[in-house]
């Protein structure tokens, strides 16, 4: 298991960014499958927080309850590596008195790590990468 604790604590957060390890990029289908990923994880329901289409043409995914605050924008890959190979930006807060939005995170990246579907790549509050399943070079 990945170990997030050291990064945590307190009100820091963690972003993830993450990409199809294969195939072609629909922004739509890509944010639809990693949404639902996410609350599988997570153990909630986001079928009832379906995505909304922005201005720029990403989808923006919303969901917030008592235990959790979770937000997604899939868009056009940036380009150039190692963002480009990551264009959805997600983040997970925990609301919960008995779970650290740290273990979360660790949840998060192990579980989508471990399904082979998606490159990851996950920056502590200070925008300082902390852990990535794919080669970033220098940082």
């Amino acid at each position: 298991m990945t170990c997030f604790a050291e990064h945590g604590g307190g009100d820091r957060d963690f972003e993830f960014r993450v990409g199809p390890t294969t195939g072609p990029w629909d922004i739509t289908g890509f944010g639809d499958r990693l949404w639902q990923n996410v609350g599988a994880i997570l153990g909630i329901a986001l079928g009832q927080a379906p995505g909304a289409t922005q201005e720029d043409g990403g989808r923006l995914y919303g969901f917030q309850n008592d235990d959790v605050t979770v937000s997604l924008y899939v868009g056009d890959p940036d380009s150039g590596p190692p963002l480009g190979s990551v264009p959805a930006m997600l983040t997970a807060r925990s609301r919960s008195d008995t779970v650290e939005t740290y273990q979360l995170a660790e949840r998060l990246y192990d579980r989508l790590v471990g399904s082979g579907t998606y490159l990851v790549l996950v920056f502590d509050d200070e925008v300082m990468p902390i852990a990535a399943n794919f080669d970033i070079g220098e940082w």
